[in-house]
């Protein structure tokens, strides 16, 4: 039934519409509104009605220049970011490969460009991974290091100890990083080497002279020496005013023996002593009772330090 009625309703408004078409000349201008107020308003309808379609084309083109903006953001992200990760392969793939060397073990370990690095019982070492890039880096954690670098000009060797870094292109060198130390010890035995920190340079140094860069203060001291590499290879051990502390770890880890204090203010005496590894231990501990009338009791792997 509504739909009959609107069906009837459309018929009679096109019948009126023709006849209405009709009784119009069309020589004549054509005026479609009854009075002035009719056409007013219907103007004002049609021209909000064109604003309203002018807003709406607006709106979508807008919608429109945003969504196309969002893509190409995305896309470029999306490039950028792949760019970025594969402009930097050394770091994000870069790996460090650790050494120990165990109480009474003496590691070597030769590495891709053909140096050798030798470390004494105690020494922790990492390496990078892949080693030959920009530089060839080694870390030392703590120990004794001697380094027998092969000659590379285009990737400088550079070893990381603490707070300081040493940097060659194919020499020989030994680095303490004993972390009980009151310094960190750069001795070079042949060739060149310079070593800084992250605010500066501090130091280059020539065959037979030794670095000491003080952990707390700072400061750097440049001294000769009587290091030779055959006696650094051979086990020679070379202990300049030291702790009694650190003694024992270097003894302790030269000889696979555990040292005790029997009083905690022994640990703060001082030491200068040179030894081999092949040295009889209670030799070097003679030397202690000399040195500071202390007295030592062994007992299997085990010393104990006491007045």
């Amino acid at each position: 039934m509504a739909k009959k009625n609107i069906f009837t309703e459309r018929r009679s408004t096109d019948q009126e519409a023709e006849a209405w078409f009709s009784r119009t000349d069309d020589r004549v201008p054509f005026e479609a509104f009854s009075n002035p107020q009719e056409k007013t308003r219907t103007g004002e309808e049609m021209l909000d009605e064109i604003r309203r379609k002018i807003r709406t084309r607006r709106q979508k083109r807008l919608w429109l220049n945003v969504a196309a903006a969002a893509v190409v953001l995305m896309t470029t992200g999306t490039f950028s970011y792949r760019a970025y990760l594969t402009s930097m392969p050394s770091i994000t793939r870069q790996v460090w490969l650790s050494y120990v060397a165990n109480k009474g073990e003496f590691k070597e370990i030769r590495l891709p460009d053909h140096s050798t690095i030798h470390l004494r019982p105690g020494a922790k070492v990492a390496i990078a991974q892949p080693f030959i890039q920009e530089n060839r880096e080694v870390k030392l954690a703590a120990g004794e290091i001697y380094c027998e670098v092969s000659h590379d000009p285009e990737h400088p060797f550079l070893v990381h100890a603490s707070q300081i870094t040493t940097q060659v292109l194919g020499t020989k060198f030994i680095i303490n990083n004993d972390p009980l130390a009151a310094d960190i010890r750069v001795t070079l035995l042949s060739g060149k080497v310079a070593v800084r920190n992250k605010k500066m340079q501090l130091g280059i140094l020539l065959p037979k002279q030794q670095l000491s860069f003080n952990r707390v203060s700072e400061t750097v001291k440049l001294d000769s020496t009587a290091h030779l590499a055959e006696n650094w290879l051979n086990g020679e051990y070379i202990l300049d005013n030291v702790s009694l502390k650190s003694f024992a770890q270097t003894f302790g880890n030269a000889f696979s023996m555990e040292v005790r204090f029997r009083g905690k203010t022994l640990e703060n005496l001082t030491v200068s002593m040179q030894f081999y590894r092949t040295d009889d231990p209670k030799t070097i501990l003679n030397q202690l009772k000399l040195i500071h009338g202390l007295n030592y009791q062994i007992k299997d792997k085990e010393v104990i330090l006491m007045r």
